[in-house]
């Protein structure tokens, strides 16, 4: 499906979905509960669809009961054959999943799809190995067996906040106590944040002295009986930015500003920008300011950089994000398709090592976008279109469905903005 977006700000209201950063770590901790838990999760997309096929394979009931909500009936007793465990194009499924299938000593294989057989998964399969889970690879096919042991695991903690999530996932289920040891400063420290507020809600306890974890062995999960996954800001971050390109505004509901989220931090860079932004509770509305370049960190924010650079393109001034290498091994190499998108609107952003180079321009040109099947560059182009004086057309649009399958639906509920008066002549008396 290709989509053609008309150009020009827009305004208006919208409900963004739940977080799937947050939904992948509670139906991972419904499934390992000791009795059936209702997660209420708005808007489902593939990626957290990917980690419920894959409990759904090891033995979990999970059920769709209405629309958007879910009965998790924790995991029976293992089979004897492997377990087919298809992870689509979820890194954090595959991740996640990979020390738990170890804790549970049985034999499974990840399937993968894209470009997931290309994400790194070291040093994270060492460490595994060298507690008594070995994996082999066979093209797109990830095979793994063996029974994890507790004891001491060590990580880097600036490679990926995922290896240290799955850890702390996993290891609680042992049967004797393990340390997890951190050698370098986490590089997304809120999502480890965010599985250790799962872990506490389930009932799970460790204890945290500077860079290592005092994980006890023997635990089970225990979530409460019913729960709502909170709103996605990372999905939010796109109509966020639309807003500051917007004199009316948008407004966006449905997010917790308590969160452990890392990118609500969103907030902070958009009145960096010169965008206005209003809070209330459980709504956020942002409107046009005098944008301006700014200087941006990308280690703890990755999936901001998208919206992000197209804002910047629209500012005055030159923008400078840093520390972006990870952005090299998402769906698609993220920062080489940042720039190819920018320049084919008419912005013409240098990649500086691990970083972009983003001067703004009055005004994007329309034209045609190539997503390159990467969920946040598809959703990107929409941003641009916002900030162009033609239409933008998305090829595979559809991609979206990775983290926001109702993206396009939400896009055309906004309407463009009313044109500023003309100016009313004066005369000289």
């Amino acid at each position: 499906m290709n989509q053609a977006v008309l150009p020009g700000p827009r305004t208006g209201r919208v409900t963004v979905p739940a977080s799937k950063s947050y939904a992948h770590r509670l139906f991972i901790a419904a499934a390992l509960g000791r009795a059936p838990v209702t997660i209420h999760c708005r808007g489902t997309c593939e990626d957290v669809r990917a980690t419920i096929a894959c409990l759904r394979a090891l033995g979990a009931g999970i059920r769709e009961i209405a629309p958007d909500t879910y009965e998790v009936t924790p995991l029976s007793a293992p089979p004897l054959k492997p377990y087919s465990l298809p992870c689509r194009e979820s890194g954090a499924t595959l991740r996640f999943l990979l020390p738990l299938v170890g804790a549970l000593g049985v034999k499974a294989v990840f399937h993968r799809e894209g470009r997931l057989p290309r994400r790194p998964l070291e040093p994270l399969l060492t460490e595994l190995a060298r507690h008594g889970e070995t994996t082999t690879a066979d093209d797109c096919d990830l095979y793994c067996q063996g029974q994890l042991r507790p004891g001491d695991y060590v990580l880097p903690g600036d490679v990926s906040s995922q290896f240290v999530s799955a850890l702390l996932l996993a290891l609680p289920l042992l049967p004797g106590r393990s340390t997890l040891i951190l050698t370098s400063m986490p590089e997304s420290a809120p999502y480890i944040a965010m599985t250790e507020e799962v872990l506490a809600a389930a009932g799970i306890s460790l204890r945290r002295e500077g860079g290592r974890y005092l994980i006890p062995g023997g635990q089970r999960y225990q979530l409460p009986a019913e729960l709502t996954v909170e709103g996605d800001w990372s999905s939010a971050a796109f109509f966020l930015c639309a807003g500051a390109l917007s004199r009316e505004g948008v407004a966006v509901e449905g997010l917790s500003l308590s969160t452990c989220q890392g990118d609500s931090a969103i907030i902070s860079l958009l009145r960096q920008m010169g965008a206005e932004v209003d809070l209330t509770s459980g709504c956020v509305i942002v409107r046009k300011g005098r944008l301006r370049a700014a200087d941006i960190d990308a280690r703890p924010i990755p999936d901001l950089i998208p919206p992000l650079s197209v804002l910047a393109a629209a500012a005055e001034g030159e923008s400078h994000i840093q520390n972006a290498h990870r952005l090299r091994y998402k769906e698609s190499d993220r920062l080489r398709g940042i720039a190819e998108l920018l320049n084919s609107l008419g912005a013409s952003p240098a990649i500086d090592g691990d970083g972009l180079l983003i001067r703004g321009v009055p005004h994007l040109k329309g034209g045609t976008v190539d997503p390159m099947g990467d969920h946040r560059l598809a959703m990107s182009a929409a941003l641009a279109a916002l900030a162009a004086d033609a239409p933008v057309t998305v090829l595979s649009a559809d991609c979206v469905g990775k983290s926001y399958p109702t993206f396009w639906a939400d896009f055309q509920s906004l309407k463009g903005e009313t044109p500023c008066p003309a100016p009313s002549e004066t005369h000289s008396v």
